[in-house]
């Protein structure tokens, strides 16, 4: 019985391991630098734009979705052109935003500044 319980628990240690290096010391890894910082989001597509009722549709597949209440820069061709804001309305990767300024049109990047 007591020869059993032994290799039992040699059989553990075995499988287990032991936790050492060549030379009897740890390594540790050094600790990182800097300041985290949120992600941003990615750069949106304007899908749709609802000039009548003030508000655009913006597409972000295979992008993070901005955060409600953003406020997001229009650009065309690299030109800044506007402003919207972002609502709670989403869909997917779709998300409903406010036009604040300027005269923006489908296929305009969207993109936090």
């Amino acid at each position: 019985m007591i020869r059993s319980a032994l290799i039992v628990l040699l059989g553990a240690m075995f499988l287990v391991g032991c936790k050492s290096t060549k030379n009897g010391t740890e390594v540790v890894a050094p600790p990182k630098k800097g300041a985290v910082t949120p992600a941003k989001s990615g750069v949106g597509k304007v899908a749709l734009v609802e000039v009548d009722l003030g508000f655009v549709v913006l597409d972000y597949t295979l992008q993070k979705v901005p955060r409600p209440e953003l406020r997001l820069t229009v650009y065309r061709a690299g030109l800044k052109i506007g402003q919207v804001t972002t609502t709670r309305q989403t869909e997917d990767s779709y998300i409903i935003a406010d036009i604040n300024t300027g005269l923006i049109q489908a296929g305009d990047e969207v993109r936090e500044d």
